[in-house]
């Protein structure tokens, strides 16, 4: 019997040294650096080819795709199966990381970084298990592609681009999820308000770069001397345990808000700062985009102020409000939300549009498709008992979440660890994280699977 934990760790090291390497490279998406093979920006790609020399330093063949995503073939059969892993990353706030966001530290066991565990150290999980397949010289009946794109972050162009270039393989996972397996992904959805808002005595209201992360800064900018807003903006921060500011502007006050980062298909897990503050401003001001957001969005997670809650199979409906820009009394802001397969576009057209009309406000939702695989399938079944070897958890089964992923861009494809139940890699926030110990097990996970799956 093949000890796949074991052929692991004698590459624990080497398995290290790469991840490290990938994430010392800021790859945020650059649009000022877009071009020419490198779509995405420079940082991507210099991302990107460092991908491709780790493959073809270990003898494989490797395909640069145009710089929007490449592959590895690990074996030389004719029928694929896929690993799929993102190379881009989210950004890192200015402050709140205890180490270099782009140093990969280890300490205690761990290591720290941006990409960590979302998803350059996946990534080379994936890989390592199946080169490790490669090297016991076991017989299989497929090859493995590892493919890995540049824009997973920001709509996966990349993969989609991609895959109109080359073909889809016969089945796969992304190491970008969840332990156990999961055979179930929420739609996406994004919705888009608007509107011409009558300041009042909001001047300026910001938050959040990025709709699939819980927004962890807010800045409102608002007419009057700092001093009348002081003592109850302090008040209300010492309330709510949150950490704020109050800073003189010349003739107007800046009030900055600060809650807590996290991905926004758990939008739960976060503070979101925008709607924190509104909360405050509604008691000062009557704009309208103020009450809009703290009527319909603060403390409620589910959609229960906006009129779409439901919970399906696949669990509740989630919202989070990702990015608000309120200048010069026009507002446009980015709500991110994770749907069950069961609600239609059309159901919530009809409650958003009912509830923005009351505020004076437009809304455009953008409804994607969600993700299910019978649960009782060969890749689900497989994939679930190589998991329960290695951990001996016979309690968590197959399971439905609200994150996207590369599993919906391309057929019979799933998300597949590293996250162990019970554990948090601050996935889209600071310090991020993932236990030496676990990807190490991860990665044997992934060894036994793959090999079960293709083996002759």
């Amino acid at each position: 019997m093949i000890d796949f934990l074991e052929e692991v760790n004698k590459r624990k090291e080497e398995m290290i040294e790469d991840i490290k390497m990938l994430c010392r490279i800021p790859s945020v998406l650059d649009e000022e650096t877009a071009g020419e093979n490198q779509p995405f920006g420079k940082p991507c790609r210099v991302a990107l080819d460092t991908m491709l020399a780790i493959g073809k330093r270990d003898g494989f063949e490797c395909v640069d795709v145009d710089g929007y995503a490449g592959h590895i073939d690990i074996g030389d059969k004719e029928e694929m199966f896929g690993v799929l892993g993102h190379l881009d990353v989210v950004p890192c706030n200015p402050t709140g990381w205890n180490t270099d966001p782009y140093d990969a530290v280890i300490k205690d066991g761990k290591m720290y970084g941006r990409g960590v565990a979302d998803d350059k150290g996946p990534l080379i999980a994936g890989y390592y298990a199946a080169k490790i397949i490669h090297e016991l010289n076991l017989p299989v009946k497929m090859k493995t592609r590892i493919i890995f794109g540049c824009n997973e972050e920001n709509g996966s162009s990349c993969v989609k681009y991609y895959f109109t270039k080359q073909p889809f393989p016969q089945m796969g996972f992304t190491p970008d999820a969840e332990f156990p397996v999961v055979h179930g992904e929420k739609a996406g959805c994004h919705v888009v308000v608007k509107g011409e808002v009558d300041k009042e005595n909001i001047i300026g209201l910001y938050a959040g770069t990025r709709a699939n992360i819980v927004p962890e800064v807010c800045e409102a900018y608002i007419l009057g001397n700092y001093k009348q807003y002081k003592e109850s903006f302090i008040k209300y921060l010492e309330d709510y345990k949150l950490k704020g500011t109050v800073e003189e502007e010349g003739n107007h006050t800046k009030l900055t808000l600060v809650g807590k980062s996290a991905h926004a298909s758990l939008p739960e897990l976060g503070i979101n700062a925008v709607t924190y503050m509104c909360h405050y401003l509604a008691t000062i001001s009557e704009n309208k985009v103020v009450h809009f957001i703290n009527d319909c969005f603060f403390e409620d997670h589910y959609g229960d102020k906006l009129g779409i809650k439901f919970e399906g199979l696949m669990g509740p409906l989630t919202v989070n409000l990702g990015i608000c820009n309120y200048k010069d009394g026009h507002l446009q802001m980015t709500v991110d939300m994770r749907v069950p397969h069961e609600v239609t576009e059309d159901h919530l057209n009809k409650a958003l549009n009912e509830k923005v009309e009351k505020y004076g406000l437009t809304q455009i939702t953008d409804l994607g498709k969600a993700l299910y695989i019978d649960p009782e399938s060969e890749l689900i079944t497989k994939l679930h008992n190589a998991y329960v070897e290695f951990t001996g958890d016979h309690v968590n089964k197959p399971q439905s979440i609200g994150g996207g992923t590369y599993a919906k861009s391309m057929p019979n494809c799933v998300g597949f660890g590293p996250q162990f139940v019970d554990t948090d890699n601050k996935i889209h926030q600071n310090n991020e994280e993932i236990s030496i110990d676990d990807l190490m097990k991860a990665t044997a996970i992934y060894a036994k699977a793959i090999y079960d799956l293709i083996k002759e």
